[in-house]
């Protein structure tokens, strides 16, 4: 009997940790708070405007783990004042799981829980379909749904998207050091009334000066040494961009751009606000962009950068280049004036379109998540929109106040089609084939066969997932280990350490990578 009480007891154990452990899975997931005042969220709406950093404590349970003395907030700006004008219980929270008890995780190490409330999204699903797709082509948070409780209050159902931490920079860099850059200037009074310093345009990563008190407005750092990585970066950004590989993950910054332009994300860098995005610079000083906040993509936010409103045709046709020459956006004029960064970045606005809009599969996906949570929308009484809107959200326009809400199919279908017959992205580009990568001594043979008119092939390594790409060039010219000059058989040789490598190649027209997912996915050795 003891022993099967012992055994009742492990498995008990073990499939509460496992429900704490699947809080990211898709799906809708329980969540409840005990917080111990009845003026709790007088508490926390004055502490979101006087100290924002600041929370109560309280107690959490996750799909019915108890974690206890976690720590609450309030979050957002525009998705917590906006809304706090209309209701006083569908607001967006912050919870730290380790508080106050160093050590209190779920999951894989996960200590902080972000819950959106779907503001400017009827549809509930821009923030998790959007960083599905991202996910195709670069590190992005997971993100699922979760029905949250109060104090046995119902408050209705959340997006919940997980924290790009510690955790997360250990899962998919493989390391959790370096330093976190948030590009999200949180401190709009501060932002406007900045002075002393040149004039600042949010996270646009445009250069003011050495001092780091003139950035401090637009960029929060998770250690002041920091500040001697990202302001490097940003001046050679903008005065040396031919040496901008040496600080940036350009691969993974041109998926950025790609996907912002493709999905219509203008609540981004690309927009008016510059900004939902970190930068992670690993242990060489090398900064890697992630993608944050997607609950506006798909056309949700369509100011433009004179705050004007948008129109349909013209979130349709958001040019493959906007902001080309517009030097308050240094990541897109100065990469993209590079004939060749500018050809990859094409390439990937491409891939996306194809496998993403043109294909179809945005709405399967949109309507299947839909499909999944249409039961707990409509009982959620707490919800910015109507269960009628929310029904709608894919193919009408829907108004909040003074913004109109474009439905995701409305956009999408019309965009796919815009973007599949748009010249810029329809120009042929090189074939790549028949690649390997050996050892030779101590070094590393590349090789790969380029179709006829390509221009310029190389060979991209590195021997930790931690890193960036580097790139060297391949040679069809019967010289540096090139067997035979001119029969499409491009070599290159390297003695760094190699462990993981893609190619890429380009003609007068366009370029393209192999594979063609490229940094996301690669070949390894």
């Amino acid at each position: 009997m003891t022993k099967l009480y012992i055994s009742f007891f492990l498995t008990l154990l073990i499939h509460t940790a496992l429900c704490a452990q699947d809080f990211y899975k898709p799906g809708v997931q329980e969540m409840k708070l005990e917080l111990p005042s009845a003026g709790w969220h007088a508490q926390l709406d004055s502490l979101k405007r006087v100290n924002p950093e600041a929370r109560i404590a309280g107690t959490a349970l996750l799909n019915g783990q108890r974690f206890d003395s976690v720590g609450i907030r309030y979050k957002g700006n525009s998705s917590f004042f906006r809304t706090s004008k209309q209701t006083l219980k569908k607001l967006p929270f912050n919870i730290k799981i380790d508080y106050r008890k160093k050590g209190q995780h779920f999951g894989e190490s996960y200590t902080s829980l972000k819950l959106s409330n779907a503001f400017l999204d009827p549809s509930f699903v821009r923030d998790p379909l959007g960083y599905e797709i991202v996910s195709s082509y670069m590190p992005a948070p997971k993100c699922n749904f979760v029905r949250l409780t109060v104090n046995n209050e119902p408050y209705g159902l959340y997006v919940n998207t997980e924290s790009v931490d510690l955790a997360f920079l250990k899962k998919h860099f493989g390391y959790n050091g370096g330093h976190l850059v948030k590009c999200d200037p949180d401190q709009w009074q501060k932002v406007r009334s900045q002075s002393g310093c040149p004039k600042g345009e949010n996270a646009s990563l445009t250069y003011l000066n050495e001092n780091s008190g003139c950035y401090s407005a637009f960029y929060e750092v998770d250690d002041v040494s920091a500040w001697k990585y990202l302001i490097n970066m940003i001046k050679i950004l903008n005065k040396k961009p031919a040496e901008i590989e040496t600080v940036l993950n350009v691969d993974q910054t041109l998926w950025m751009l790609a996907l912002n332009n493709a999905l219509v994300n203008l609540d981004s860098y690309n927009g008016l606000l510059s900004h939902n995005y970190y930068l992670w610079f690993d242990s060489t000083g090398v900064g890697h962009p992630l993608i944050w906040d997607l609950n506006m993509c798909f056309g949700g936010w369509r100011r433009n950068l004179s705050l004007e409103e948008m129109t349909d045709e013209q979130l349709i046709g958001y040019q493959p280049l906007a902001e080309l020459d517009n030097s308050r956006r240094p990541l897109i004029s100065q990469l993209l004036k590079n004939s060749y960064y500018r050809k990859i970045y094409l390439a990937h606005l491409k891939t996306i379109n194809k496998e993403w809009l043109a294909s179809g599969k945005v709405s399967q996906r949109a309507e299947a998540m839909m499909k999944d949570i249409d039961t707990y929308v409509q009982q959620d009484k707490q919800k910015l929109y109507s269960y009628e809107d929310f029904k709608n959200a894919m193919d009408k326009t829907m108004t909040d106040e003074k913004d109109h809400i474009i439905g995701i199919r409305q956009l999408m279908s019309k965009r796919a089609e815009y973007l599949s017959k748009h010249p810029l992205l329809n120009k042929t580009a090189p074939v790549l084939d028949g690649q390997t990568a050996q050892k030779q001594d101590d070094k590393t043979v590349f090789t790969v066969k380029a179709s006829a008119g390509t221009t310029a092939v190389y060979a991209h390594f590195r021997v930790d997932r931690m890193f960036a790409f580097k790139r060297v060039k391949m040679f069809d010219d019967g010289s540096n280990g090139d067997a035979t000059a001119a029969d499409g058989i491009f070599t290159a040789t390297t003695d760094a350490p190699v462990a993981q490598y893609y190619f890429s190649a380009e003609n007068a027209d366009a370029g393209v990578t192999l594979p063609e997912r490229a940094s996301q996915e690669y070949f390894k050795l």
